[in-house]
């Protein structure tokens, strides 16, 4: 990506970077799917702290609360 004008893409990529190796772990974990679960969670909520960091428009499931 070019080094301007791409941050929230950035921001996705090390999102989905930050996924894989937490989803690498729970294929031996004893309850994968809530291990998986737990992941997304964790990278999502660091995802979305880092869209409400900057003075851009933040990606619409950070807004989202709960289940949803």
């Amino acid at each position: 990506l070019p080094d301007t004008g791409f941050a929230h893409l950035r921001r996705q990529a090390a999102a989905l970077e930050a996924f894989r190796p937490r989803l690498d772990a729970c294929c031996g974990h004893h309850g994968p799917v809530s291990c998986a679960r737990r992941a997304w969670t964790e990278v999502l909520d660091d995802f979305c702290a880092d869209e409400f960091g900057v003075k851009t428009r933040q990606f619409h499931c950070c807004r989202q609360q709960g289940a949803a």
